[in-house]
C-alpha cells in the first residue's frame, strides 16, 4: 500500500522561502467609484480608501473621477471619469481618459507587502502569543533611541503631517519608515490610526496583526524566566481516513503510526514526556482547525528557548499541480476540489517554523513522503522536494525521508502488524535495533544506517530512504539503557496496556495537570456541550458559559487548552458549511445553512479577536446568504470583502459570480467564475456556474466544454451530466441530451431530476408511454416534485386525459399554493367558468403584474356575460402596457357590444396607432368602417 506524509519534526527549521513581499508603487487616496483591477485577476473590485497598487493593476473611473498616490513620480495624480490606468513599475499607461491635478510629494515611501495574502497566515496572532495576559500597549520609542538615519526619514513626514495632519500618504510613509528601522511599536501605532481612517484596507489590517504578534511575542519571551532544563512537546497527527476521499484512497495503518510514537514518546526510552505534553491528532480529530490550532499551541502558546518540540504528520500530502507551488498536508476534513480553502497549506507550516521553532533547540526531521496515485482528481505529485528544501536552514538539522521523489513507499501489515515501512523500522531503530555499537545510545548516523538498510531490503529495493541536513552523525536520539516499547505489542489495531484507549488521553490532552475538585463539575459541562454540539454563545448550557465558569477554576495553561477545545470545535462547524458549498447543486444549501456556518465563525472570532482569516470567512458566508433575499448590492459588497481580504480563496469568487448570474450580469459573472477556477482548478462547481453563464450568452460549445471539464474532475457528481443534458435537449441533440440523462441516472438512481428531464425528452419526441412512466419514476424517487408531477399533467391533457391532469395540479397547489405554472394550467384546463375565474384571481391577487393571466380572466369574464368585469380587467392590463393593440382592440370590441360607438371607436384608434403589421391594420379599419 502507498503512504503519503510522515514527518517527526525536532526543534527549529525553515520549510520553504515565505510568499515574497513586494513594493507597492501607489495607493488609492479618493476611489470616486472607480473598479480595480489586479495583476492576473479578470474580476473588477470596487476601489476603497487606502487600497495598495501594485505594478501591473489596473483603475477603471466611471461616474467620477478618482485620485491616487503614484511613488515612482513621487506625485498625487488624478483620474478623470471614463478613464482607464496601467500601473507600471516607473510610469503609468493611460488607456483611456485623462489624468488632473498632479501635485508633487516631497517623500513617497510605502512598505514592503505581499501582492497574494494567505489569510489563514493571519488566522492565530497575539491571542496565541500573549496567553491568557491582557494586552498592552507597546511603549513608543523616543527619538533618542532611533537608529542613525532614522530621524531625518522621518522627519520628512512629520513636516507634511504637520502642514496636513490628515494626509494618509505621509502618515503611511512614516509608518513604513518606523517599520524600516525597526521602530515597531511606533510603526504599529501609524498603522492603527490608518486603519481608523481606511477600514477597509486589508493589508493595514494585516500589518497590525503582523506588528501586534511580534512585539507580544518579543514582550513573553522577555518576561518569560529561563527554564533551568528544557522542556520536549509531542504532537503527533495520523490521517488515515478522509471525509472527502473515497474509502479506496484512505491509508490504513497513519493513525497507527500516531499511536505507536506515541507509546514510544511517553517511554523512558523515548523521552519520557509526561502526558500533557503529548497531544495526538488521528482520523475524524485531526481536522485543518485542529491542526492550524495545535501548530500555534505548541509554537507559539507552549515552547520556549530550551525546549524541543517534535511533531509527526502521518497522512496524505499533495501538490496540487505539476511545477505549483500549492503544496499541501491533508487533513480529514480537506477537499481535494478546493486545497487552498480546506486543506493545510505547507506555506502555512513552513512560516510557523521559520518564526516559531528557530527559538528552539536542534531539529530532525523524518518524512514519509508517496505518490498515491490521484488524490480526488488531483494527478499526484509528491512533496519530496518541498521537504527536502528543510535541509537549508541554518543549524543542527537532521533530515530523513522515506524514498526518492519518483519511488512509491509502501505500508502494510507485514510492517509490525500494521504500518509505513519507514516508520516501522525508525522506530525499531530508535528502540535499539540501530545500536550497531552497543553503547545504549542510538545516534544519528546509526538511525540512517539502520533505516537505509532495512526500508530497502524489505522492500524489495522498491523504496530508498534518503537523507538532508547537517545535524552531527554523533548526536543521541534515544536511550537504550531504559525501559521502551514492545514492538513486537505494537501492531494494529493498537493494543495499550489498559485494554484500550489509554486512561490519561481524554484528560490530559485537555489539562494539563491536576485539576481541582471545584473544576469537575464545569467541565463536565463544559464537555457535554462540546459534545452535544452546543457551541454557540447563546444558546442554552452552552459552551461558552461552562467554559466562563471554568476561568477561574483552571490554571492559565489549563484554561488555554479549553479555550482551544471550543476554538477548534466552532471552527470545525464552520468548515462543514465550506464543505458542502464546494458540492454545489450536488448537495443544494439553504440560506439557514449559511448562517449557521457565519454563526460559528463569528463565535470563534470572539476568541481570537484579530483573526483575518475569520473575517474573511464571515464576509463570504454573509454575503452568499443575502443572495436568498436577492439582497445583490449588500451581497457583492460582503462578497468583494471576502476577496480582498483572501485574494488566493476561490469560493468567494464563485458566490460573487453567482450574484451577477442572479441579476443576468454576465458580464461580470463570467470572469468571477474564471477567477473561482484559476484557484481551485479542481473544484467544478464554478465551471457549472460559468457554463449557466455561457447558456444565457449563446456560447453553447463553451457551456457544454466546461460541463465536460467538470464531469471529468467529480464523475460522481449526477448533477453535472443532468445540466450537460439540458444544454443538449436545448440545441435539440436529442440523443447526447438522453444519454447524459441516462448518465446522471446511473450515478445517483434515487435523484428524480434526470427522470423527469428524460420524460420530458421522451414528450417531445412523440414517445407518450415512455415519457408517463419516466415522470411517474420521478414522483416515486420524490412525491414533492412539482416539475414531474406538472409535466406529468401536460402530458395526460395532450391525451384528452384531463380529469386526470386536473387532479394532479390540484396536488401540486396542495403542497405549494404559489406553484403558478400548475395554477395557470389548471385555470386554463378547468371546464367550469366559474372556477377558472377562481383560480385567474388567485394568480393576479399573488402576481397583479402578471399581463397574461389578466387577459385570460377578462376573456373569461366577457364569454360568461360579465362585460363590465372583463372591460375593467382590461383597462388594468392597459395600465401596464399601454401601446398594447390587442388589448385596445379587445376594448373596442367589447365597447362595441355595449353600444358604447365613441369609447369603441377611440380604443380602436389606439390599437391602428400601434398595429403590428398590415393585416392587423386591414382588420382594425374594417372595424372602424373605413
Amino acid at each position: 500500500m502507498s503512504r503519503s506524509i510522515l514527518a517527526w519534526l525536532l526543534s527549529a527549521g525553515v520549510l520553504l522561502a515565505q510568499a515574497k513581499k513586494e513594493e507597492p508603487v501607489g495607493l488609492v487616496l479618493m476611489p470616486g467609484g472607480a473598479k480595480l483591477i489586479r495583476s492576473g485577476v479578470e474580476t473588477p473590485l470596487a476601489a476603497k480608501p487606502g487600497d495598495i497598487l501594485f505594478s501591473g493593476d489596473a483603475m477603471k473611473t466611471e461616474a467620477a473621477a478618482a485620485s491616487f498616490l503614484y511613488c515612482p513620480s513621487k506625485s498625487s495624480q488624478s483620474l478623470a471619469a471614463a478613464g482607464d490606468v496601467l500601473f507600471g513599475p516607473s510610469q503609468l499607461k493611460i488607456r483611456a481618459g485623462k489624468i488632473a491635478d498632479t501635485k508633487q510629494v516631497s517623500s513617497c515611501f510605502l512598505p514592503q507587502v505581499v501582492r497574494v495574502a494567505v489569510a489563514s497566515q493571519q488566522h492565530y496572532g497575539v491571542s496565541m502569543t500573549r496567553g491568557l495576559g491582557d494586552p498592552k500597549e507597546p511603549t513608543l520609542t523616543p527619538s533618542s533611541q532611533w537608529p542613525a538615519g532614522a530621524a531625518a526619514e522621518i522627519a520628512v513626514f512629520d513636516k507634511a503631517l504637520v502642514v496636513d495632519p490628515s494626509d494618509q500618504g505621509a502618515l503611511v510613509g512614516r509608518a513604513a519608515a518606523f517599520e524600516k528601522h525597526n521602530l515597531l511599536a511606533n510603526a504599529l501605532a501609524d498603522y492603527k490610526k490608518i486603519g481608523e481612517q481606511w477600514k477597509d484596507a486589508v493589508w493595514v489590517k494585516g500589518k497590525i496583526f503582523e506588528l501586534s504578534e511580534t512585539l507580544a511575542s518579543a514582550a513573553a519571551a522577555a518576561a518569560a524566566a529561563t527554564p533551568e532544563g528544557g522542556k520536549t512537546y509531542a504532537l503527533l497527527i495520523g490521517v488515515s481516513k478522509y471525509q472527502r476521499l473515497p474509502q479506496e484512497q484512505w491509508l490504513q495503518f497513519a493513525h497507527a503510526d500516531a499511536a505507536a510514537f506515541e507509546k514510544h514518546v511517553l517511554s523512558p526510552r523515548g523521552g519520557g514526556l509526561p502526558p500533557e505534553n503529548v497531544l495526538r491528532l488521528t482520523d475524524d480529530k485531526a481536522t485543518t482547525a485542529a491542526l492550524r490550532n495545535a501548530f500555534q499551541t505548541f509554537l507559539k502558546g507552549r515552547a520556549t528557548k530550551k525546549d524541543t518540540v517534535l511533531i509527526l504528520i502521518a497522512g496524505h500530502g499533495t501538490v496540487e499541480s505539476p511545477g505549483s507551488k500549492g503544496a499541501y498536508i491533508l487533513t480529514n476534513d480537506s477537499d481535494p476540489q478546493d486545497l487552498a480553502g480546506t486543506a493545510m497549506p505547507m506555506i502555512e507550516v513552513q512560516t510557523l517554523i521559520n518564526e516559531e521553532l528557530s527559538k528552539v533547540g536542534r531539529v530532525a526531521v523524518f518524512v514519509d513522503v508517496c505518490r498515491a496515485g490521484n488524490i480526488g482528481s488531483i494527478k499526484n505529485t509528491t512533496v519530496n522536494s518541498v521537504v527536502e528544501k528543510l535541509g537549508e536552514a541554518e543549524g543542527e538539522i537532521l533530515g530523513l525521508m522515506a524514498s526518492r521523489p519518483k519511488e512509491l513507499s509502501f505500508e502494510g501489515p507485514q510492517f509490525g502488524g500494521g504500518h509505513g515501512a519507514f516508520s516501522y523500522y525508525l522506530l525499531k531503530a530508535l528502540a535499539g535495533a540501530a545500536d550497531k555499537n552497543n553503547d545504549g545510545k542510538v545516534d544519528v548516523n546509526e538511525v540512517i544506517n539502520y533505516v537505509q538498510t532495512e526500508v530497502a531490503k524489505n522492500t524489495n529495493d522498491k523504496q530508498h530512504p534518503r537523507e538532508f541536513g547537517s545535524m552531527d552523525n554523533a548526536v543521541a536520539l534515544s536511550d537504550t539503557t531504559k525501559p521502551g516499547i514492545d514492538l513486537a505489542r505494537v501492531h494494529f489495531p493498537m493494543v495499550f496496556d489498559s485494554g484500550g484507549e489509554p486512561a490519561y488521553l481524554a484528560q490530559s490532552q485537555a489539562t494539563p495537570g491536576a485539576l481541582s475538585s471545584a473544576a469537575s463539575a464545569p467541565l463536565g459541562r463544559f464537555n457535554d456541550a462540546l459534545a452535544s454540539g452546543r457551541l454557540l454563545p447563546d444558546v442554552a448550557s452552552s459552551a461558552f458559559a461552562a467554559l466562563t465558569e471554568l476561568k477561574p477554576l483552571l490554571s492559565a495553561e489549563q484554561y488555554r487548552m479549553q479555550e482551544n477545545r471550543l476554538r477548534v470545535a466552532l471552527e470545525d462547524q464552520g468548515q462543514q458549511v465550506i464543505l458542502r458549498y464546494l458540492t454545489g447543486d450536488q448537495v443544494p444549501q439553504t440560506q439557514r445553512d449559511f448562517q449557521n456556518g457565519e454563526a460559528h465563525y463569528r463565535a470563534a472570532k470572539l476568541l481570537t479577536p484579530e483573526s483575518i482569516f475569520l473575517d474573511g470567512r464571515q464576509s463570504f458566508l454573509r454575503g452568499r446568504s443575502m443572495l436568498f433575499d436577492k439582497n445583490y448590492s449588500q451581497a457583492a459588497d460582503l462578497l468583494e470583502e471576502a476577496v480582498r481580504t483572501d485574494p488566493g480563496g476561490a469560493h468567494a469568487y464563485n458566490a460573487l459570480g453567482i450574484a451577477y448570474l442572479e441579476q443576468a450580469d454576465y458580464a461580470r459573472a463570467i470572469p468571477a467564475f474564471r477567477d473561482a477556477i484559476k484557484r481551485a482548478p479542481h473544484w467544478t462547481y464554478p465551471l457549472h456556474n460559468l457554463a449557466l453563464a455561457y447558456i444565457e450568452t449563446g456560447d453553447s460549445a463553451g457551456a457544454i466544454q466546461a460541463y465536460q471539464q467538470a464531469i471529468r474532475l467529480t464523475p460522481q457528481y449526477s448533477y453535472l451530466p443532468y445540466n450537460l443534458g439540458l444544454v443538449y435537449q436545448r440545441l435539440n441533440r436529442r440523443k447526447d441530451a438522453e444519454s447524459a440523462y441516462r448518465k446522471a441516472i446511473v450515478i445517483a438512481p434515487d435523484s428524480p431530476e434526470p427522470y423527469n428531464a428524460l420524460g420530458s425528452l421522451k414528450a417531445s419526441t412523440g414517445k407518450p408511454r415512455e415519457a408517463e412512466e419516466l415522470y411517474k419514476q420521478a414522483l416515486a424517487k420524490n412525491p414533492a416534485l412539482l416539475a414531474a408531477r406538472h409535466n406529468l399533467a401536460l402530458l395526460l391533457t395532450d391525451q384528452k386525459r384531463v380529469p386526470e391532469a386536473i387532479v394532479l395540479w390540484r396536488e401540486n397547489l396542495t403542497r405549494a399554493p404559489d406553484y403558478l405554472p400548475s395554477r395557470l394550467s389548471l385555470a386554463a384546463a378547468l371546464p367550469d367558468a366559474t372556477q377558472a375565474i377562481a383560480e385567474y384571481r388567485t394568480i393576479l391577487g399573488a402576481r397583479p403584474e402578471y399581463l397574461a393571466a389578466r387577459l385570460a380572466l377578462a376573456d373569461l369574464l366577457a364569454k360568461s356575460g360579465d362585460q363590465a368585469s372583463a372591460l375593467q380587467e382590461l383597462r388594468l392590463a392597459l395600465k401596464s402596457d399601454q401601446r398594447n393593440p390587442g388589448i385596445n382592440e379587445r376594448i373596442g370590441d367589447l365597447e362595441l357590444q355595449a353600444g358604447h360607438a365613441a369609447e369603441s371607436r377611440a380604443a380602436y384608434e389606439a390599437a391602428l396607432q400601434n398595429a403590428p403589421d398590415s393585416q392587423a391594420a386591414k382588420r382594425i379599419r374594417k372595424k372602424l368602417g373605413r
